[in-house]
């Protein structure tokens, strides 16, 4: 007598794709990028002037079809939030810093996609958020 295997459902396959996140916030946001079809790369080294010398930073999210915004996961800002924001201005690179507020409420991922939709139609030559849904 044969038993039948139960078949994995896609959940599981597609959690095998998913990179090894350092956190929840940063699955979080993974997730909603995957969800809306935005593609990004995640710890993707980038190369920047800092303090006069090249070096290389890996922000949490890279999106290479919004202008290469960056996106990074700060639970609580701090100093090392500041002291990046602070490099990304300087190399005029636009970058979004979320917090865990930012991640709550019932429509904050149409107002993060509405952002990044304004920075694709509107490119500047850097910008740098705290994103802050009302």
């Amino acid at each position: 007598m044969k038993t039948k295997t139960p078949t994995p459902d896609l959940e599981y396959y597609m959690g095998k794709l998913d990179p090894e996140y350092e956190s929840k916030g940063q699955e979080t946001i993974g997730r909603m990028l995957d969800e809306y079809r935005i593609p990004f790369f995640y710890k993707n080294p980038i190369l920047v002037w800092e303090d006069g010398e090249r070096r290389i930073k890996r922000p949490d999210f890279t999106l290479p079809t919004y202008n290469n915004t960056v996106i990074e996961y700060t639970p609580v800002p701090d100093e090392a939030a500041r002291e990046d924001s602070r490099i990304y201005k300087e190399n005029r690179i636009a970058a979004l810093f979320l917090k865990d507020s930012d991640l709550t409420g019932p429509d904050w991922q149409q107002k993060l996609y509405d952002k990044l939709a304004e920075r694709y139609h509107h490119p500047q030559s850097f910008s740098i958020d705290r994103y802050q849904p009302s």
